[in-house]
Formats: C-alpha cells, sequence, structure tokens
C-alpha cells in the first residue's frame, strides 16, 4: 500500500474518531438536559428519608439520622415568619444524639470576623451581650434588623447550654458562614470556604442554617442570572462534594402574606393536606414521593422569594415557571396553611 493510501486511511479513521467522540458528547449534553428539565427529585441518590415524620421532636431524630446518608444537612429558614424554624433547630441541638454525629454548625446570623467572640460564647466563656451582638451584627444583613429577633440569640445560647454538659472534646462548635468586614468574599462563597476548611476537608458533618433559598438545587435561569457569583449553597457544594448534602426547607402559608407581594398565585394547601397521611403539623415530608415531588415552586413558594426589578411590582421569581418543589429540594418541613408567622421579618433580596 502506497503512503498516500495509508495517510488518507489515517486521516478517515481521525474524522470518524471525531464524529464519534462529537456524537457521544451530544448525547451526553441531551441527557444531562433532558435531566435538568426532568420534574424528578434532586436528593442524593442513595438517600432514604421516610414519607412523612410528624411533629417537631420526631423531626429532628429523623434529620439528625439522615447524617448517616449525608455530610451537611442544610436547614432553611424563613428568616423569623415561623417560629416552628427556630424549634425544630434547638430541638436538634439538645438531642444527645446530635452531639454525637455532628460537631459543626455554620449559620447565617453569624459572621466571619467576629468567630473568636462566638467561640469563646459557645464555649461557656464571660462574654456581655453588646460583645455578643456583634456577631450578627457585623453580617451583611444585619441592616434588615432580621437577626434582632431572640430566637437567633436563643439559638446561640441553646448550643452553649449543650456544650455545658459536655466534655470539652465532644462540644459543638458554631461557625458565622456571613462574611464580616474586611471579609470581601462574596456571601455564599465565604459560608462554602467555612465548610470546605472546616468540616468536609477534615470529613466532618454540619447543620447548617441559612435562608431557605440558598438551598434550592435549581431556580429560573433569569434568576440566576441576576445573582452573579452566589447561585446557591447546595449548587456551590454539588460542584466538589457531590451528593454529600440533604437540602430541607420550609413550606406554608405566610399568613398575612408579605406587603411585597404584589401578585402571584395563592397556594392551595387544601391540596398539599389531603396528600398527607398525618393530620399532626408540622410534618417532615420527602420531596422524592409524589405527588410532592410534582407540586410547582411558583404555587408553594412564589410567596417566600420575589423580586422586585421590574415596572409591576414585587413578584415571585417563579412566575411562569415549571420547576417543582422535588427539582427545588430533597425535602421540605410543612407547617400548614395556618402557620405561626412574625409579619414583622423583612425580606431579603
Amino acid at each position: 500500500m502506497s503512503f498516500k493510501s495509508v495517510a488518507a486511511k489515517n486521516v478517515m479513521a481521525g474524522v470518524m474518531t471525531l464524529a464519534l467522540a462529537a456524537l457521544v458528547l451530544v448525547s451526553l449534553t441531551n441527557e444531562s438536559f433532558i435531566r435538568a428539565q426532568s420534574p424528578q427529585s434532586a436528593a442524593p441518590p442513595n438517600l432514604r428519608l421516610p414519607d412523612e415524620t410528624a411533629g417537631v421532636d420526631a423531626i429532628a431524630q429523623t434529620l439528625i439520622s439522615a447524617f448517616d446518608q449525608v455530610d451537611i444537612v442544610e436547614l432553611g429558614e424563613a428568616h423569623g415568619r415561623f417560629r416552628l424554624d427556630s424549634d425544630l433547630r434547638i430541638a436538634m441541638v439538645r438531642n444527645p444524639d446530635f452531639a454525637k454525629k455532628v460537631r459543626s454548625i455554620v449559620v447565617e446570623f453569624g459572621s466571619t470576623t467576629e468567630q473568636s467572640t462566638l467561640d469563646r460564647y459557645i464555649r461557656g466563656e464571660n462574654v456581655s451581650r453588646a460583645q455578643l451582638e456583634q456577631v450578627w451584627k457585623t453580617t451583611t444583613q444585619a441592616p434588615n434588623g432580621i437577626w434582632d429577633q431572640p430566637i437567633y440569640a436563643d439559638f446561640f445560647a441553646a448550643v452553649r447550654d449543650v456544650n455545658s454538659k459536655l466534655p470539652a472534646d465532644a462540644r459543638i462548635r458554631v461557625f458565622g458562614g456571613d462574611p464580616g468586614p474586611g471579609d470581601n468574599r462574596s456571601r455564599e462563597n465565604a459560608a462554602v470556604a467555612v465548610l470546605k476548611e472546616q468540616v468536609l476537608q477534615k470529613h466532618g458533618k454540619a447543620l447548617v442554617i441559612y435562608g431557605a433559598a440558598h438551598f434550592y438545587r435549581t431556580m429560573p435561569s433569569d434568576y440566576l442570572s441576576s445573582l452573579g457569583e452566589d447561585i446557591g449553597l447546595a449548587r456551590k457544594l454539588e460542584i466538589d462534594f457531590p451528593g454529600r448534602t440533604l437540602a430541607v426547607i420550609p413550606v406554608g402559608r405566610l399568613d398575612p402574606p408579605p406587603a411585597w407581594v404584589t401578585r402571584g398565585i395563592d397556594p392551595d394547601f387544601q391540596k398539599f393536606d389531603r396528600a398527607l397521611k398525618t393530620q399532626v403539623r408540622p410534618v417532615l415530608v420527602s420531596l422524592q414521593r409524589l405527588p410532592f415531588r410534582d407540586f410547582t415552586a411558583e404555587e408553594f413558594l412564589g410567596r417566600t422569594l420575589t423580586t422586585c426589578r421590574g415596572a409591576g411590582g414585587c413578584v415571585s421569581v417563579f412566575q411562569g415557571s415549571s420547576l417543582t418543589l422535588g427539582q427545588l429540594a430533597d425535602a421540605c418541613v410543612y407547617v400548614g396553611g395556618g402557620a405561626d408567622v412574625d409579619s414583622k421579618a423583612k425580606p431579603t433580596q
């Protein structure tokens, strides 16, 4: 065979290899696109949760047990609009099993630059009220006044009390995740750095307490594009630590509806109630199961995450979106259609 014939064959083989690679790439891309658009749950692949867990103490125990399957439990809150948020996280840290499995908690209502103050307080040292307040008053969200609600100081006090009964090497440490003065990282980059350096790289486990929207696994693309670097803690952690987080969000009626929402879909909580087996509230519901998996985010979360950038007033970021609860989170704590609400809570955008 001539040199030209060999060269031609080699060129043809190279072209076919490239074509095959391109075909595989397109196939994988299309498959990823289909998965991304599918209303299936975003839960870690091997995660198993009970369909329903009713009552604060039982929910706390179930979430603590989930640490046997994941390293991070992301417990979303409604920034003081539900008293349940406070009751549940305190029930978790007071449960004797918590400190046996988890030694780290990362909170939105503490700044990275006041970590030494927070450490001293949580260890049980004497810290004045004025000093302690700097932990949350130096956060980026302090001007909103949301952290001045007593429930946030109550949480620090609960962890301090739990630690007072534990040996020094078994105590829980609380980390502020919000960048304080002089910390130029974005809000979520600071939190992810704390989790990586203090927990995940040390093969530890952590409870993370932030506003629920930080734990949404996806959001409408136009809203995501407006967020800059802070696209969600759950999304960021999945990049380097896939399948190691459990995202739990609150769902329930905000009564009265937030004043900054001017229009949107009124959620049909009776539909949610009818699909549940238990009548006890609150109830932890797996969003891997039907029909909850396919309930739309626009209906049940539309009043909790809004944008006021348009000319028509404040509207849900999910307006017109087909995203479902199962795509946004792994489980929800459902408080019912008549939640205990602090109507003075302020929004954060």
